[in-house]
C-alpha cells in the first residue's frame, strides 16, 4: 500500500511538472493520504456543492479536506477563463471525482477530457436543477396534507452520555437506556426526566412492553432480563430478575408475551424466552452474522433482518426457516408496509422492497448516501410513504409505490421512532427532536 502511494504520488508530480503553471492544483494529495477513496463510491449521488462536500466529509475526520480541495476554485485550471478541475482520464479514482465534481455544480454526470492539452474534467449538458425543484416542490405539498412527515420539529432537548438506546411507552413516554445502571423515564411533551429507575446492573440496552404494561429490558453487561412496574415508585418498580446467556443486541416482545432476544455475539442465534422466568422456549439458529430487528408477522411468524445480508422468516412453533431473502449487502432495519410488502434497509444506502407472498424484489430505492442506521431507522408513516434515517445525515420521505424521494430533511440521527401522537422521534449523539 505505501509503495502505491509512492508511485502514485510521483505519477502526480510528473503531470504537474508538465504543467505550465507549476502552482499544486491537484486534490489528489489530500484525498488519497486521508483515504477517502472510498467517498468517492459512497456520495456518487450527491446532488450540490454543499451535499457533495459533506458526503465526502462524513465518511473520514481528514476527508474534509479532500472535499475542500475537490471544489476549491483556486487549485482549478484556467483556460480561456474557464474554472477546470484537474483531471486526468487513465485514472479510474480521478474519473470519479470528475463525476462528483460535476454532480456538485448540479450536472449528471462528467468525464477527464483533454482541454488545449490540460488533462481536465468537464461536466455535461444535462442539468439535476428541474428535476431537484420539481422533486421537493411535490413533496411539500403531499406531506403537508395527507399525514406525511412534514420535517417541523416540535420540540428537542439536550441528552446527556451520548446515543443511547430508547424505546416509545403507549403513554407517550419515552424510556431511554445508559451505558451505567439506570433507566431514563422521560416525558415527550417538554423532555423532562420523570423517573429513574435504577438496579445493580449495568448497560440497558433493549426493551419492550409486556401486555400489562410492564417494562422489560436487557442488561447487556450482565446479560439479565429486569421486569419494571412503571406504576411504582422508584423503591418498588423492580418486580423480577431473570438471568440468561444472552448477549443482547435487539428484544421484541411477541403476542403471547414471549421475547424474541436476537444476539450480538457468535452464534447469532434468536432465543425464545419466556417472560414470566426467562426460560428458554426455543432457539431459532440460521443466522451467520448480527440480527438487528426482529418483527412478528400477524400470522405469527417473525421476521429477522441480519447483517449476513439475508432477511429469514421463520416458524415460532417448529423453529425452521421458511424463508430467505437475499440481500446486495448488509442488513439494518426493516418494516412492514400498510400493502403488507417489506421494507428492507442496508448498508450501502439502498432500501428494498420485497412481496412476502413471492418473495420477488419489487424495487430498490436508492437515494442514501450512506448506511441505513441500525435501530428501526425505517418508519410507516400515516399516509403509507416511508420514512428513512441514515448516517448521511438525512431522513428521507420515499414513495414506496414507484420509489420517488418526495423529501429529505438534513437531520443526524441513530434511531428514529413513532410515538403514539403521530409525531415522530429521533435521537443523535447530543439530543432528542421530536418532529409534527
Amino acid at each position: 500500500m505505501f509503495n502505491a502511494k509512492i508511485f502514485l504520488i510521483c505519477i502526480l508530480f510528473s503531470i504537474i511538472e508538465a504543467s505550465s503553471d507549476r502552482k499544486l492544483k491537484y486534490w489528489l494529495i489530500s484525498c488519497e493520504f486521508n483515504g477517502c477513496t472510498y467517498a468517492f463510491n459512497t456520495c456518487f449521488n450527491c446532488i450540490g456543492e454543499n451535499n457533495c462536500k459533506e458526503c465526502i466529509s462524513s465518511t473520514h475526520q481528514g476527508c474534509s479536506i479532500c472535499a475542500n480541495d475537490i471544489f476549491n476554485e483556486d487549485l482549478m485550471e484556467v483556460i480561456d477563463g474557464v474554472n477546470y478541475l484537474v483531471c486526468d482520464p487513465i485514472h479510474l479514482i480521478q474519473t470519479k471525482v470528475c463525476h462528483l465534481f460535476c454532480r456538485g455544480q448540479f450536472k449528471t454526470t462528467g468525464q477527464c477530457v483533454r482541454v488545449n492539452n490540460i488533462p481536465v474534467c468537464e461536466c455535461s449538458s444535462e442539468s439535476l436543477t428541474t428535476l431537484t425543484s420539481t422533486t421537493t416542490k411535490e413533496s411539500t405539498t403531499s406531506n403537508e396534507s395527507s399525514g406525511g412527515f412534514s420535517g417541523t420539529l416540535n420540540i428537542s432537548f439536550g441528552i446527556p452520555y451520548g446515543y443511547q438506546k430508547f424505546f416509545t411507552l403507549p403513554d407517550g413516554d419515552l424510556v431511554r437506556g445508559s451505558s451505567s445502571n439506570f433507566i431514563e423515564v422521560r416525558s415527550m411533551e417538554d423532555g423532562s426526566l420523570k423517573k429513574t429507575l435504577t438496579s445493580s446492573y449495568v448497560n440497558p440496552n433493549v426493551f419492550g412492553i409486556l401486555s400489562n404494561g410492564d417494562l422489560i429490558a436487557g442488561y447487556a453487561s450482565n446479560k439479565t432480563l429486569l421486569v419494571w412496574d412503571l406504576n411504582g415508585t422508584e423503591n418498588e418498580s423492580l418486580k423480577r430478575i431473570m438471568q440468561t446467556t444472552d448477549s443482547f443486541q435487539y428484544l421484541t416482545v411477541l403476542e403471547n408475551d414471549d421475547l424474541a432476544i436476537a444476539q450480538n455475539q457468535y452464534p447469532y442465534d434468536i432465543i425464545i424466552r419466556s417472560s414470566q422466568n426467562g426460560m428458554i422456549k426455543k432457539i431459532l439458529a440460521g443466522h451467520k452474522d448480527i440480527v438487528y430487528q426482529i418483527i412478528e408477522l400477524p400470522n405469527g411468524n417473525l421476521l429477522s433482518c441480519s447483517y449476513d445480508k439475508t432477511v429469514k422468516e421463520w416458524n415460532l412453533t417448529s423453529g425452521l426457516v421458511l424463508k430467505s431473502l437475499m440481500l446486495t449487502s448488509h442488513g439494518s432495519s426493516m418494516a412492514l408496509l400498510k400493502n403488507g410488502n417489506l421494507a428492507v434497509g442496508q448498508l450501502d444506502g439502498t432500501i428494498s422492497i420485497w412481496n412476502l407472498e413471492s418473495d420477488f424484489l419489487i424495487r430498490n430505492l436508492i437515494g442514501h448516501l450512506g448506511k441505513i442506521c441500525y435501530h428501526d431507522c425505517l418508519q410507516i408513516l400515516e399516509n403509507g410513504d416511508l420514512l428513512s434515517a441514515s448516517y448521511d445525515r438525512t431522513i428521507k420521505v420515499w414513495n414506496v409505490y414507484d420509489g420517488i424521494i418526495k423529501n429529505s430533511y438534513r437531520f443526524l440521527v441513530h434511531q428514529i421512532g413513532t410515538l403514539p401522537s403521530g409525531n415522530f422521534i429521533g435521537s443523535s449523539s447530543i439530543q432528542i427532536l421530536v418532529w409534527n
